[in-house]
């Protein structure tokens, strides 16, 4: 299935405290805050703009969640350990199953972090992230109706990459840029990992 949504991510820490994020693109992010952890806090190999692709890249609809419609923040708490891993992960607020079993799975296989430090000497840090799910394509389309952004440069871009850069053949790019355009139609492909893409995610 081929249909996906605008995902929207927001960072909470273990205190209420939000870093609202760019809906669009996530050009416009403040800093992601982390409290009561130690003295400097966990972070995602790569920095922000790497984690932010890796959500975008794993939010996968199915076809169950795309037939009901559903939308909504699912609240998924996790803990940083000494060593970087991501360790009990659990729902805190629910919005579909489908949904919920997504952003578990996102949190579950993240690689690991940096963790934080606390008097020079790594320590856990736990965290609450919420990942908000809206619908960007119709589901009862037939076609995928590109964004202005894939309908001319990005269109040209993701050729250019996906056939001389990772040596796809023809029909396999065009089944992985429509696969885009039901998944990420509201991002750029520079929002996207398309490694981890092409390795994690199936056109069919």
């Amino acid at each position: 299935m081929k249909r996906i949504v605008t995902m929207v991510l927001f960072i909470v820490t273990s205190i209420p405290i939000f870093s609202q994020i760019d809906s669009t693109a996530f050009k416009n992010e403040e800093r992601i805050i982390f409290g009561g952890c130690g003295e400097s806090m966990p972070e995602f190999v790569g920095g922000w703009e790497a984690l932010v692709r890796y959500i975008i890249t794993n939010a996968i609809y199915t076809p169950t969640a795309l037939k009901d419609s559903a939308s909504g923040a699912v609240y998924v708490n996790f803990v940083v350990d000494e060593n970087g891993n991501i360790v009990d992960p659990r729902i805190l607020k629910g919005v579909h199953h489908d949904l919920d079993s997504i952003s578990l799975r996102i949190i579950k296989d993240m690689p690991p972090w940096i963790p934080a430090k606390l008097r020079g000497k790594p320590v856990r840090c736990e965290s609450n992230l919420p990942v908000k799910f809206t619908l960007s394509q119709n589901p009862c389309l037939i076609t995928p109706q590109p964004s202005k952004y894939w309908a001319k440069k990005g269109k040209k871009y993701f050729y250019q990459k996906c056939l001389e850069e990772h040596g796809k053949n023809q029909t396999e790019c065009d089944c992985w840029f429509e696969f885009i355009l039901w998944n990420h139609n509201s991002y750029r492909l520079d929002d996207l990992d398309l490694n981890l893409m092409f390795e994690k995610q199936k056109c069919e």
